[in-house]
């Protein structure tokens, strides 16, 4: 049997490798269900939203402009739970652990890459109104994202 599974587990280990190497913003899926790590780089101002939320939901897009509000990922919650923006702010969430993270909607509509120790992930929004969201790693870690007009 276990000679069966030697193959698998072998192709199992090349994929956890790979995907815990080098940063990608690539939103491919990922085995684990699991977006690819977000680069530690600094992004460019110029550049715009990405990913867009699906239809229905909040006006929420990944970023790589700079981050205008900051947020951290540490001691596995996020500081401030509560945070405040406005329309068109760029939320900024610097993971200071040493374990991935990322920060999700709880509706699911959007949702940052899996960001990796030291390195830093953005949200914007388009519309005002209350967004509670978690991390998809640890879904103990939870806040409100507060968007004013």
């Amino acid at each position: 049997m276990l000679r069966r599974l030697a193959p698998a587990l072998g192709l199992f280990a090349i994929l956890v490798a790979a995907c815990s190497g080098g940063a990608t913003n690539s939103a491919a899926p990922v085995a684990s269900a699991a977006a690819p790590v977000a680069s530690a780089a600094a992004p460019s101002a110029a550049a715009s939203a990405a990913a867009p939320s699906t239809a229905g939901g909040p006006a929420c897009a990944v970023s790589t402009a700079t981050p205008t509000v900051a947020a951290a990922m540490q001691n596995t919650a996020f500081s401030p739970s509560k945070i405040q923006a406005k329309v068109g702010d760029v939320i900024g969430f610097t993971n200071k652990d040493s374990i991935q993270h990322t920060a999700t909607l709880d509706d699911g509509s959007c949702t940052t890459d899996i960001v990796a120790g030291g390195a830093t992930a953005a949200l914007s929004f388009t519309a005002a109104g209350s967004y509670p969201f978690h991390c998809k790693i640890h879904p103990n870690m939870t806040g409100t994202i507060e968007v004013s007009g």
